[in-house]
């Protein structure tokens, strides 16, 4: 195999790599986001951030990384939180 060969194979590698990550990355935000439209239910409800994460933990997900994609949706303003500790949709 010559090394432009090696190069492209390598190229073509890593963007698959990095497709699967965002992949994964969306699919863990949906699946927070379930878990909140879940337990505020149709009032919208605010309710703590630790039962959100307990369920995310329930389906898998690792604790920081269920924290972190939390975070980020807050960062995002897809959820709000209206006092430390606790969210709802925004």
């Amino acid at each position: 195999m010559d090394p432009t060969s090696f190069e492209e194979i390598m190229r073509q590698q890593n963007m698959m790599l990095r497709s699967v990550a965002q992949e994964s990355e969306t699919d863990n935000k949906i699946k927070i986001l379930d878990i909140v439209n879940n337990l505020v239910g149709a009032k919208n409800k605010k309710i703590q951030k630790e039962a959100v994460l307990i369920e995310a933990q329930g389906e898998g997900m690792l604790a920081d990384e269920s924290e972190r994609i939390l975070d980020g949706l807050i960062d995002d303003r897809v959820l709000e939180e209206p006092e430390p500790g606790f969210v709802k949709r925004a």
